[in-house]
């Protein structure tokens, strides 16, 4: 668990886009966003991701580079499917991975036309995407290696600052852990607060100090979590599925589901496997 200051890191970031331009994120160890509103996105990106497809692969082309981050435990960077420069920097603390920076956005010198029949292979407007394309500033290998500098600079100044640091609370430590172990479970706050023997409102409080949540928005986001073991790696139905992560049914685990991954866990089970 790790503790976040987010009205700094807010300020930090939007410093870095102010000065820079360029788009910016901090994301946990399991590569969610730690902020709600994350990454500003250009209008090129929000072309791209306005299609069920576009907005898959988008997410899939994160995953990749920040695995490859996580993997390297360095600075890592690539092309994303859409053509754009995309920077991730760990955060290590005493050699634990405490979340990532993810910078970029970035267009390069590559030529739309090598990615215009992909686009189009998503159901992306070529049209729209291409205007605003040629809105994103070009940089070259000198500026991006620039940005990934600043980037970096920028990770050792939050740890300096301390807006993010292990979160050693045993309080909330035994409730995320509770819960992880118990999610097929009926899990409501009057159960774990039972469990650790304290208030509703001091569960309340933890949760939205350690963890900026509800308890049961943590609770609803690891079912979800779970649930992709058994989608991707099992034959199990949706029905079957959500009963074995403890969700109510079929219909309430779908629509969880397409809230928090944004696909339904049919598509997203077929597109994960194509």
């Amino acid at each position: 668990m790790i503790s976040y200051d987010i009205e700094k890191i807010n300020t930090a970031l939007q410093d870095f886009y102010n000065a820079t331009g360029i788009d910016m994120d901090l994301l946990k160890p399991d590569f969610s966003p730690v902020r709600e509103k994350s990454l500003q996105n250009n209008r090129y990106c929000r072309a791209v991701q306005n299609t069920e497809r576009g907005s898959l692969a988008c997410h899939r082309s994160d995953m990749d580079l920040l695995k490859k981050c996580e993997a390297s435990r360095c600075v890592e960077q690539h092309i994303c499917h859409a053509g754009l420069i995309d920077v991730a920097i760990p955060i290590i603390y005493d050699d634990l991975i405490l979340g990532y920076i993810i910078a970029g956005r970035m267009r390069t010198e590559t030529d739309f036309s090598k990615i215009y029949e992909y686009l189009r292979s998503l159901g992306v407007s070529t049209t729209e995407a291409y205007k605003s394309y040629l809105e994103i500033p070009t940089f070259d290998t000198e500026r991006i290696k620039s940005i990934s500098s600043i980037a970096t600079m920028l990770v050792k100044y939050i740890l300096l600052e301390k807006m993010l640091k292990p979160d050693t609370d045993d309080l909330a430590q035994k409730a995320v852990a509770f819960i992880d172990e118990n999610l097929e479970n009926d899990l409501t706050v009057k159960t774990i607060s039972k469990y650790l023997n304290v208030s509703k409102n001091v569960l309340y409080n933890q949760f939205h100090e350690r963890l900026h949540c509800t308890v049961n928005q943590y609770v609803t986001k690891r079912r979800i979590e779970k649930s992709l073991e058994f989608l991707l790696k099992t034959n199990l139905s949706i029905e079957d599925i959500s009963q074995k992560v403890g969700f109510s049914g079929a219909s309430y685990y779908s629509k969880a589901f397409k809230k928090q991954m944004g696909v339904s866990p049919l598509k997203y089970k077929k597109e994960h496997k194509k």
